[in-house]
């Protein structure tokens, strides 16, 4: 488990920051084009969990003053080629970005 700003970080995947100005602090994940699959973790939003399938990378950004991060789901090399994004906030919690075969596991635990 790594620490960047203030997130716990765990994955199986090569990461590095892309950007970081201030506050704010880009940290790309390689994915490899795989489908990546978000767990619920108990939220009533959706049953189990939700897949998107041939993601090429994750692009994580966080401000050091919050605890709220913008994942945003990219399908080429190229910075702008985001097809989703959401919002997590990751207080007491781990974020998790596990290879699970062929296909990446994301999913917060507790501390």
């Amino acid at each position: 488990m790594i620490t960047v700003g203030n997130l716990n970080l765990d994955t199986d995947f090569e990461y590095r920051v892309i950007r970081e100005e201030d506050n704010d602090i880009d940290l790309f994940v390689d994915l490899n084009y795989r489908s990546l699959d978000i767990d619920n973790n108990g939220s009533d939003l959706f049953g189990s969990r939700i897949q998107f399938p041939f993601v090429r990378s994750i692009i994580l950004r966080l401000n050091k003053n919050t605890h709220d991060m913008t994942v945003h789901l990219m399908r080429d090399i190229d910075l702008f080629s985001a097809f989703a994004n959401f919002e997590v906030n990751y207080e007491g919690s781990v974020i998790n970005i596990k290879n699970n075969f062929e296909k990446v596991s994301m999913f917060k635990s507790n501390i």
